[in-house]
């Protein structure tokens, strides 16, 4: 078994790795991989993930529903850490490390929604919130061996250091959101001691303060540099721009819309949409004019900054912006 220094080692290569490419790329004035337009690109789209209901014996002979998820190792079931529903991932090692067996070694690992599964419309989640779940009924070889893991989804999670999600003074563990960590034995005190967790629904509204998104028909117009060699070769018209930006209020509940998510907006008529930048928050876009569920097509932007240049459907016609979930992105440029 790989001891924990072999993986800080494996993670220092990949961000030298990672670095280099990224200094290339700017000395050569490459667009960064969310400005490279991708063919067939799939977005979480928050479809519920169905596994068999599993069941477990307590002390006192109850039978409780677990969490749906998998500890399969091999890829075939891994989780895009996106989207509104809560959705963690806990892992022996490091993240999904594919070199151990299923229930032991350094592939030990499980990703699931600990709050169950629920489409994006309004049905009610499948788990009460502050259910308490033991690891070990989860994947036995994950007790007190976790190193790593990810949270994301409007939803927060505490871990605790003993089974049965103790509340007491000195019992240990920690609360996350929107958070990931691939090396809990250099961040704290928790690595190899986690036991159990709970989870609640919130999207964190309280921490919202205004987000913004620009919209351009040239993406060189937009970003006010030529973003493909084609574009210099062959400028473009300037095209429009449109800037909206949204507060606190905008987000706050009223009789058109919940807490934590905006009116529905409409794309600026007859505009051919090449480009956008969202700071601060998540949007989901619509084929319909009215934000209805039959119409989504896919979810971007989280609390930091996400860019989209080329590469985005023409049919789009409304959208609504949300408290931000995911992992933060890099971070927003719209803040003085």
């Amino acid at each position: 078994m790989e001891s924990k220094s072999w993986y800080c080692r494996q993670k220092q290569k990949f961000l030298l790795t990672t670095s280099l490419a990224i200094f290339t790329g700017s000395l050569f004035n490459i667009p960064t991989a969310s400005a490279i337009p991708i063919e067939n690109q799939t977005f979480d789209q928050d479809i519920p993930y169905q596994v068999e209901n599993k069941l477990v014996t307590r002390q006192d002979a109850r039978e409780v529903p677990l969490p749906p998820g998998s500890t399969w190792a091999d890829g075939s079931r891994d989780l895009t850490f996106y989207g509104a529903e809560c959705k963690m991932g806990l892992y022996e090692g490091t993240f999904r490390n594919r070199d151990g067996p299923i229930d032991t070694g350094p592939g030990a690992r499980w990703e699931g929604f600990p709050l169950g599964t629920r489409s994006m419309g309004p049905e009610a989640l499948v788990f009460p919130d502050h259910k308490c779940v033991n690891i070990r009924d989860l994947h036995p070889a994950l007790p007190n061996q976790i190193s790593a893991f990810i949270l994301t989804g409007h939803c927060e999670c505490r871990f605790f250091d003993h089974e049965g999600c103790p509340n007491e003074p000195g019992e240990g563990g920690f609360s996350a959101y929107n958070r990931e960590d691939a090396t809990l034995w250099s961040n704290g005190p928790d690595n190899d001691r986690l036991e159990s967790f709970s989870c609640w629904k919130t999207n964190h509204f309280e921490d919202f303060s205004s987000c913004s998104i620009r919209f351009a028909e040239n993406p060189s117009t937009a970003v006010g540099r030529p973003v493909s060699p084609l574009d210099a070769l062959r400028p473009k018209p300037p095209g429009r721009v449109f800037d909206l930006s949204f507060t606190r209020d905008d987000l706050t509940e009223s009789p058109t819309r919940h807490e934590g998510e905006t009116d529905c907006q409409r794309i600026p008529e007859g505009m051919v949409l090449n480009y956008y930048k969202i700071n601060g928050c998540s949007c989901r876009f619509y084929l319909s004019e009215a934000c209805e569920y039959d119409g989504y097509v896919y979810t971007d932007g989280n609390a930091g900054k996400t860019e989209k240049i080329y590469g985005i459907r023409q049919d789009i016609r409304s959208y609504r912006c949300l408290a931000p979930f995911g992992l933060p992105g890099p971070p927003r440029d719209d803040l003085n």
